[in-house]
């Protein structure tokens, strides 16, 4: 599983690897569509709904969600349903905080996938 080094405001980094905003999703690491965000929706605060297939996928127990470092991710009650229905674990914390939960999970043996907002 990827590690996450370190985040700041619009950047984390992760195996040494700097991005903007990223999903990890098992052993991989993908750069958020930013651009298509605001174009559909006018922020990246909203979980597109194709990052959330990809959330879904590699049979998680956990999905962590960093949602910026004022908490302005939304994430919506359909979303919330389908984790119920699904039985998957739904943790939310504040970005600053997303190094030290993401690696314990994985250092715990969680299969985690993550969605890292870098800002606001």
């Amino acid at each position: 599983m990827p590690k996450v080094n370190k985040v700041s405001w619009g950047k984390v980094k992760v195996d040494g690897q700097e991005y903007h905003q990223v999903l990890i999703i098992g052993n991989e690491v993908l750069e958020r569509e930013s651009d298509k965000l605001h174009r559909l929706f006018g922020t990246t605060h909203v979980i597109g709904d194709w990052e959330k297939k990809k959330l879904f996928s590699s049979n998680p127990e956990i999905i962590l969600i960093a949602a910026g470092w004022s908490g302005l991710v939304k994430i919506d009650e359909e979303f919330r349903n389908k984790l119920k229905e699904k039985e998957i674990e739904l943790q939310t914390v504040l970005t600053p905080k997303v190094i030290k939960r993401y690696n314990q999970l994985v250092q715990e043996g969680k299969r985690v996938n993550a969605l890292i907002h870098t800002t606001c």
